[in-house]
């Protein structure tokens, strides 16, 4: 496995700045045209010593791809990472460890706040019946002469029966109005509606 530490020549725990000194000194010595002998001929390092120093430099001169290349080394996975989201699919996985750290965190699901909802649904019916308590209690039905089933009826001197208040003097309470085809109930008294809206079937 190459290593691109001994390739630029510096310590693992080398700095950003050294790293880039070493990677400047080691290309100017590597490069072919960097030396050249009196007679022309090259005297410097290979294209191959120059391909390695530049993979080297492009590796540790980023901060993600160094650590990744640093836990390659570490767990003796992989050679390095050559380039950013580049390499083999183990490569890959580190990398993108790096780059996102909480990758491989399973996180529970959410649950329903069940206990939220009850306190709300709890509080709102308890104003509701407060409301219900303070509020103003439902209007006595009014007297519009037309009798129907729960009327409080008197008799004229004709024996015809007429809506009164239930609150006031009444003779009875009427079960329902039927027509003047229809008998009542047995168990009820009938009588004729003043307003001839049919027979007025009344409680015993």
């Amino acid at each position: 496995m190459s290593d691109h530490y001994a390739t630029l020549g510096v310590a693992r725990t080398a700095s950003l700045a050294d790293i880039r000194r070493a990677y400047r000194a080691r290309m100017r010595s590597a490069h072919p045209d960097s030396n050249a002998s009196v007679h022309g001929s090259a005297v410097g390092g290979s294209s191959g010593d120059v391909t390695r120093i530049s993979e080297a430099w492009s590796v540790l001169s980023s901060p993600a791809r160094r650590a990744a290349y640093d836990m390659q080394l570490a767990t003796g996975s992989a050679a390095g990472v050559r380039e950013a989201g580049t390499g083999d699919g183990e490569s890959r996985s580190a990398y993108s460890r790096v780059i996102d750290p909480n990758m491989d965190r399973v996180y529970a699901p959410a649950r329903f706040p069940w206990r939220f909802v009850l306190i709300v649904i709890g509080i709102g019916s308890l104003i509701l019946v407060i409301l219900h308590i303070m509020g103003d209690p439902m209007p006595r039905r009014g007297i519009d002469g037309l009798i129907s089933a729960g009327s409080c009826v008197d008799f004229d001197e004709l024996g015809a029966a007429f809506e009164v208040p239930c609150d006031g003097p009444y003779t009875a309470v009427v079960r329902e109005l039927v027509p003047f085809d229809s008998p009542c109930d047995s168990d009820t008294t009938q009588a004729r509606d003043r307003q001839g809206m049919g027979t007025v079937c009344i409680e015993p």
